[in-house]
């Protein structure tokens, strides 16, 4: 995040601000790693000090919310080898399994968990969208909300002006879509039979920053 406040137009924040901005951002430590047969990938930290009893997987929040690591950006196939060798999976309550695939551009990945989110209910409540328990209560808001993020971030990410399109998206469902990117911009298509037949950005200007890929 301190880039990104450090990156912010002059006038801003007053300068005193900004120097403590940079040298906290001096004092911080790299991500901790470890080392596996296949090559070095994300820790959940620099040594743990007792047994692990939690049921989230920490080093992978360097890929979903902090978005240090995703499509198109660097050491892509060592965030991905974290996600594989993640200690816990699922895609239920607040897990972000699916999200987290997502951003890393695997979209087998990230559909099957999406199903498997959404094809669950809890069997005791009339309505299907009432989730749960899973690790909370009745309904579980995590879980559809988790399950939102998931299927919007398989569609597009954006980060800057950098607008992608179909970054994990499987190529077998049809969708029509209109999204919301940062800038005030809306991105609106529809995706029928392993075509995109129609696509409109708005405003016009910010077409030159969606970049389609190819679903899988």
């Amino acid at each position: 995040m301190l880039p990104r406040l450090l990156a912010l137009p002059p006038g801003l924040v007053d300068n005193a601000t900004r120097v403590r901005w940079e040298l906290l951002l001096e004092d911080l430590p790299d991500l901790p790693m470890s080392e596996t047969g296949e090559g070095p990938a994300l820790a959940p930290a620099a040594k743990v000090l007792e047994g692990i009893k939690n049921s989230e997987n920490p080093e992978l929040y360097a890929v979903y919310p902090y978005r240090l690591y995703g499509v198109g950006k660097p050491d892509l196939d060592m965030a991905r080898r974290t996600f594989a060798r993640r200690r816990v999976k699922g895609s239920r309550g607040w897990q972000q399994d699916d999200t987290q695939a997502a951003f890393l551009g695997l979209a087998k990945e990230a559909s099957t968990l999406l199903a498997r989110r959404f094809a669950a209910k809890d069997p005791g409540s009339r309505f299907p969208a009432f989730w749960g328990p899973n690790f909370d209560w009745i309904p579980d808001q995590d879980h559809g909300t988790n399950g939102l993020m998931a299927l919007q971030t398989m569609l597009l990410q954006a980060e800057g002006d950098r607008i992608l399109l179909f970054p994990a998206w499987p190529k077998e469902w049809d969708v029509d879509f209109k999204l919301h990117a940062p800038k005030r911009t809306i991105v609106e298509g529809r995706y029928r039979g392993g075509k995109l037949e129609a696509l409109t950005v708005t405003p016009e200007a910010r077409g030159g920053d969606v970049q389609i890929l190819d679903p899988q």
